[in-house]
């Protein structure tokens, strides 16, 4: 539990980093996104602006100006020298101005003024010269597009543009303009600012949103949306942060809850288990009541009460008041109880609620008898390697067991069953080795061997035979379709019989309709095994496309003089025999029990007095052959 917290933990703290990251990443690139995007806009504009002014200042002076530089009065020179200022100063520019080139000086022909400049007598002057003129300047004498220019003096930060002009007498002049960019860098700092201060209110717009997201994600995680109750992830947090480190705490099992579901619905399951939450929750505060299963909540305990409160708690369940009205149900509880070190009371509480419905008690506690629990555990964990040592090493055997017909006296199917051979030469009966295939989710595994071995014992015989399906093979796509290539791969497919459980059938009604019908038309039979559990669910099975019915041994055990059990199975033979279904009866031993089974018109046998189980294929069985010559 601590392991599966601290991944949470650590899963969530990689999120955290991982979005901080991709936050900064993000906002970075906005940042500089927006620096570029503003800079090449205010770069653009100073190009355009200077580009107009240059351009301007050549209109104003006129196209003959510089071809009569001589002729300039000085009245002339000054009313241009106004007007260059005053298109300076609606541009917004610094300067405007005409240039010559007298090699190798280059001079004024023009140029704009400031108020600062008329105060300190810095006016520009005709042919005044230029002594900051660098070879940018000199050069666009020489060219034939404008040539722009950044340079820096003592008085600030400046881009310049120069334009070539030609007189009509062939020589070269610049019209130009500069403009200061210092403020170039204060727009950027600005934009850099908002696009921060937009980014993080968006971030934080975001992070209310995800806290609100998490918030909910979290109360849907842990808590069971059928019933409202919190859940197991909400109890292995609550077990976490509990201050305490000793606690106790119970399994409650509710009994046939999953066949109430079955035959009800899960609308009246999940009422039931709501109700015996809320009854539990009355005496638990401080602590809450989880749902840990579909037929399973949780108790908590401090260390005052402990498992005894609880154990007590669970005892004056009120089992003969009906739980339900309206259907009228009324419900048995089973419980598990640990206490200890909160890390272990689940998987301790676990073991102690199987060992209570394992031996039938209303309660258990862990820990009464723990070498026998620990011998139990190490048993199984030796059986699961010789398992999966025996399908590693092709040590998977079948064992047919004959069926005979009551009316041909003679052997008409063999029912395929899976054994163990161990490294020690031992076999190992299905019940032995049942568990923990199911545990270690092997069951399709031994479908498949099975089904090779069987399908290649069988293959040139004309004998009838039989296996086991179980729901977890027909729900696995992979397994089915092996099952199908196996059955267009044999000779006689009308000779197999799929076995499946009753339990299972009626848990998977609907889906199981639909297996039986596929598995049909590939031409193979199906019969269900039914182990006692009433005509109702009987009736129902009958009403599937399926060949047999099989009763199990547990309904032949109570075969005796009683007559509501030889009615019973007289009633199901003759259902059958009006839907064409055949009917089997597993576990008879006695002659006194074929002759019950014939008198009830049962049509297939099957038992130690037919034949026991054995890895050949024997026809001859003498005795049976005699019992049912006395019998006829």
């Amino acid at each position: 539990m601590n392991k599966r917290n601290f991944a949470l933990r650590a899963l969530s703290l990689t999120w955290i980093v991982i979005g901080f990251v991709v936050f900064v990443a993000s906002l970075s690139a906005y940042v500089l996104y927006t620096y570029h995007q503003t800079r090449t806009t205010i770069v653009q504009g100073i190009d355009q602006k200077l580009l107009m002014a240059a351009r301007s200042t050549q209109l104003i002076l006129g196209e003959g100006y510089h071809d009569r530089l001589n002729e300039i009065s000085s009245d002339e020179y000054r009313h241009k020298s106004m007007l260059l200022s005053q298109l300076a100063q609606h541009l917004g520019v610094e300067y405007v101005y005409a240039m010559v080139y007298d090699a190798p000086y280059v001079r004024f022909s023009a140029s704009s003024y400031t108020q600062t400049d008329v105060l300190q007598d810095k006016v520009t002057r005709m042919l005044d010269l230029y002594s900051e003129a660098t070879s940018v300047n000199k050069s666009a004498f020489r060219s034939t597009q404008p040539l722009y220019e950044v340079s820096e003096d003592k008085w600030g930060h400046f881009k310049t543009i120069f334009i070539p002009h030609v007189t009509r007498d062939g020589k070269v002049f610049l019209t130009g303009a500069d403009i200061k960019t210092s403020h170039i860098q204060t727009e950027l700092a600005k934009s850099v600012k908002e696009a921060l201060f937009t980014a993080c209110f968006f971030f934080a717009i975001a992070l209310l949103v995800a806290g609100m997201y998490l918030l909910i994600l979290r109360k849907t995680l842990t808590t069971d949306p059928r019933t409202g109750f919190p859940n197991r992830l909400a109890l292995e947090q609550d077990l976490a942060k509990n201050p305490t480190q000793h606690l106790s705490l119970a399994i409650i099992a509710i009994n046939e809850l999953e066949e109430i579901v079955s035959f009800y619905g899960t609308d009246v399951g999940d009422e039931i288990i709501r109700r015996v939450m809320s009854h539990f929750g009355e005496f638990t505060a401080p602590f809450k009541v989880y749902r840990l299963a579909t037929a399973k909540l949780v108790l908590l305990s401090d260390a005052n009460k402990g498992e005894h409160y609880l154990s007590s708690l669970i005892n004056e369940f009120p089992a003969t008041t009906p739980i339900l009205q309206d259907p009228h149900l009324y419900i048995q509880v089973t419980a598990g109880i640990a206490s200890g070190n909160k890390r272990l009371l689940l998987e301790n509480a676990f073991i102690a609620c199987r060992q209570a419905q394992q031996k039938q008690q209303r309660v258990c506690i862990y820990g009464q008898d723990p070498t026998q629990i620990k011998t139990i555990q190490e048993s199984h964990i030796a059986i699961a390697k010789t398992v999966q040592s025996a399908f590693e090493q092709h040590r998977i055997l079948p064992y047919f067991t004959p069926r005979m017909g009551t009316e041909s006296k003679a052997v008409e199917q063999y029912h395929c069953t899976p054994r163990v051979l161990t490294e020690q030469g031992l076999i190992l009966r299905p019940e032995s080795f049942s568990e923990v295939i199911r545990h270690s989710r092997l069951s399709s595994q031994l479908t498949k061997v099975m089904l090779e071995l069987c399908t290649a014992h069988f293959r040139k015989s004309h004998h009838a035979w039989s296996m086991q399906l179980s729901w977890q093979d027909l729900a696995d796509p992979q397994i089915m379709e092996f099952i199908f290539a196996q059955i267009r791969r044999y000779p006689q497919p009308a000779k197999i019989t799929f076995e499946l459980e009753e339990q299972e059938v009626i848990e998977h009604f609907a889906d199981m309709r639909v297996y039986i019908n596929v598995l049909k038309s590939k031409g193979v039979n199906i019969m269900v095994a039914s182990s006692n559990s009433g005509l109702l669910t009987i009736s129902r099975v009958l009403k599937l496309t399926i060949d047999s019915v099989k009763l199990t041994s547990s309904v032949i055990e109570q075969l005796s003089e009683e007559t509501e059990l030889h009615e019973y199975i007289e009633h199901i033979a003759r259902l059958c025999h009006e839907r064409q279904i055949t009917l089997l009866v597993d576990g008879v031993q006695s002659k006194y029990q074929l002759d019950q089974l014939l008198s009830c018109n049962v049509k297939l046998v099957e038992g130690s007095l037919i034949g026991a189980p054995g890895p050949h294929i024997n026809v001859s069985q003498s005795n049976m052959g005699k019992d049912f010559q006395a019998s006829a």
